[in-house]
């Protein structure tokens, strides 16, 4: 028995035939050959590492950058600690709050930072089929702003509890990140996501 699906196929009915009995195996389909030998050659190499290292200084230097860094930090030390200390007493709703905070102070620096990087694409030419609304940065930002704001009532929910000033601290970082995610990018609450945001749901 075969273990190969495509050769077990080959082996049972040979390779496909085009028109005239002429096997696919030989056949290079003509808009193939436009994609041939379209390696980068070192100096568009080093032009395409100069770009991308460009953007990134770009989007690292934007002040939602510079937040969601000092927030995540912030963040990562405290609940680092919480790991050695624990919190006693802990209810559900605050064992649920500190795995949204735990799970969203990495996730969302990586999606604010793809939002940025795609807006960056878009206002330097590198990104020509967009909509207005419906683009890759907008959709980005608005999971962002939807962690934002469930990590930010979580931070409260745990100040709450535990009557930690850290936690307090976090929220009012995320409210001021908020801020500036809207500003930064207003129609991202009019993206539609696929599966979460169509009429109905």
């Amino acid at each position: 028995m075969c273990g190969d699906t495509r050769e077990g196929f080959k082996l049972a009915v040979g390779n496909p035939s085009l028109a005239g009995g002429e096997s696919s195996a030989q056949a290079t389909p003509k808009w193939l050959t436009a994609f041939e030998n379209v390696e980068m050659t070192a100096e568009e190499h080093a032009a395409f590492e100069r770009q991308e290292e460009e953007r990134s200084t770009r989007v690292e230097a934007t002040p939602i950058m510079k937040t969601v860094h000092v927030y995540s930090r912030l963040a990562w030390e405290w609940l680092r600690a919480l790991g050695e200390n624990g919190i006693n007493g802990t209810d559900d709703v605050v064992n649920e709050a500190l795995q949204i905070v735990h799970h969203d102070a990495v996730f969302i620096g990586a999606k604010l930072n793809r939002a940025l990087d795609g807006r960056d694409r878009h206002s330097h030419g590198d990104e020509d089929d967009w909509d207005p609304i419906q683009n890759d940065w907008n959709g980005s930002a608005k999971v962002a702003l939807i962690s934002i704001a469930r990590s930010e009532a979580s931070w409260q929910a745990i100040a709450q509890a535990t009557g930690a000033e850290t936690p307090a601290i976090l929220a009012d970082q995320l409210h001021d990140l908020r801020n500036q995610v809207v500003e930064a990018f207003p129609h991202a609450s009019l993206f539609i996501r696929p599966g979460f945001d169509e009429p109905g749901r």
